[in-house]
């Protein structure tokens, strides 16, 4: 592991510490525990990224108790519970994630949703669907059950490296707390299993976890899919109860179980997977997971007509016009998604591959009719309103022809200022007290907020 070590050497001298904060780190929003922002720690980075180095290559460092975000997962469920780091933490595991990204490539998942989806359409196509059986099993507590031991002696212990091995093992048992927690009741959030939720390696340590189960099961039955904790494959009807039993024994090997979600049948038959709604006739949206998506909707809809009025009276420059655009412009970003130079964002992007555009057509006529509650519109959708059908369209074969919020236009500095007076984060009147990197850090915060919002409706998706 020769490689591993230059990796690891190289990720975590003081000045590529310094490199990675003002690439991924800088514009971040939100403080940890200890409510220490990201200008704050710039102010003395070169001091904070020396300590980060010396203790990190010395086996001393030590993360502050994760801070405890409750994500509703909806009703009847246990909501997920999300850890997140100090900032000075923040930087830490993300050069820890760069390193273990470089030595274990192969083991981070990189394929998305929608291309599953594609597999499966093939293989629907091309397969009997009266003599072709699909079998679909959910990981119980995926991350949270995931076992210490085996994770860091079984499957990392081939890095041979004390100083890495201590830093993760320091990462993924440290507490995660409730903001006003009392440190007399400390014991109570140390965790003795599980990968907490929320951290940049999280994703690479469940896969390097799961890594060897994947190319065990690879070549089972017909074909062997998994998506982190869902896990479908098909196969003939005389393999399924025998796979089902492997799989199951596989997991428990590994200190995992399936939970009561099981299902199984033909492909003839429609079935759900990755919030998606199956069938050899048509590819559509599971119905909880329009239902989800149209609630947030109205839930934009129910805060705008509640609060324009207060938001007008309270505010220092947003006139009504401005507060109307400003409205019509968040709503046209939850229906059409965003994107940037690298990446696309949002519902219609996730649920690209849905060949079912009736739904489509259905959901926007029950955003237009929300405009009827509303008088500021005159109860009538606006002109400017677009739609999910014509977001589908662009998404899939012309996602540059301007349809789609695309963030990768906004080079210069006149125009992220231009973003910023227009989205309401600016007074036009203003923009001349801010120094070029004061908005461009201002541009950049308010991107990397909105385009988190937008991975919100499908962030419980499975």
């Amino acid at each position: 592991m020769e490689d591993f070590e230059k990796q690891f050497l190289f990720n975590f001298p003081p000045a590529k510490l310094q490199s990675t904060f003002h690439d991924k780190i800088k514009n971040k929003t939100g403080k940890g525990i200890d409510g220490v922002s990201s200008p704050q720690i710039e102010k003395n980075l070169g001091l904070i990224s020396l300590g980060i180095s010396k203790k990190v290559l010395s086996s001393q460092y030590r993360f502050s108790p994760y801070l405890e975000i409750v994500k509703s997962k909806g009703r009847g469920k246990t909501p997920r519970i999300i850890s997140k780091p100090t900032i000075r933490d923040k930087l830490t595991l993300c050069a820890l994630k760069d390193t273990l990204h470089y030595c274990y490539d192969s083991c981070i998942q990189k394929q998305l949703p929608n291309s599953f989806i594609r597999e499966i359409k093939d293989l629907i196509s091309k397969n009997d669907l009266e003599k072709t059986h699909y079998l679909k099993i959910d990981i119980k507590g995926f991350y949270d059950n995931l076992d210490h031991t085996n994770l860091l002696e079984n499957y990392l212990g081939e890095l041979n490296n004390e100083h890495l091995i201590a830093l993760i093992r320091r990462a993924i048992k440290n507490k995660t707390v409730p903001k006003n927690y009392k440190k007399k009741d400390s014991s109570k959030y140390h965790g003795t299993r599980g990968v907490p939720q929320g951290l940049s390696i999280s994703n690479v340590l469940a896969g390097i976890y799961m890594s060897n189960f994947d190319k065990e099961h690879s070549n089972i039955g017909i074909k062997y899919l998994r998506y982190v904790d869902d896990i479908l494959i098909f196969a003939h009807e005389y393999e399924i109860l025998a796979i089902e039993e492997q799989i199951d024994k596989a997991l428990n090997q590994i200190g995992l179980e399936t939970n009561d979600k099981t299902e199984k049948g033909l492909i003839s038959k429609p079935f759900d997977y990755l919030g998606y709604k199956i069938s050899s006739e048509k590819i559509s949206v599971r119905e909880s997971t329009i239902d989800r998506f149209i609630n947030s909707i109205i839930a934009m809809f129910t805060d705008f007509k509640l609060n324009f009025h207060y938001r007008v009276e309270n505010s220092k420059w947003l006139t009504p016009e401005h507060m109307k655009a400003l409205f019509l412009l968040n709503i046209n970003e939850k229906i059409t998604g965003a994107i940037t130079e690298t990446k696309r964002y949002g519902w219609i992007f996730y649920f690209i591959e849905i060949t079912d555009i009736h739904s489509l057509h259905k959901l926007d006529s029950i955003i237009s009719k929300q405009f009827t509650r509303l008088e500021m519109f005159n109860k009538q959708p606006p002109k400017e309103l677009k739609s999910l059908v014509n977001s589908h369209y662009s998404a899939k074969y012309s996602t540059f022809d301007g349809y789609i919020h695309n963030y990768g236009v906004y080079k210069s500095t006149i125009e992220k200022i231009h973003f910023l007076v227009k989205f309401g984060y600016l007074n036009e009147q203003d923009t001349k007290d801010f120094t070029e990197e004061e908005i461009a850090r201002k541009f950049e915060i308010a991107k990397s907020t909105r385009l988190v919002k937008l991975e919100e409706d499908i962030g419980n998706i499975s």
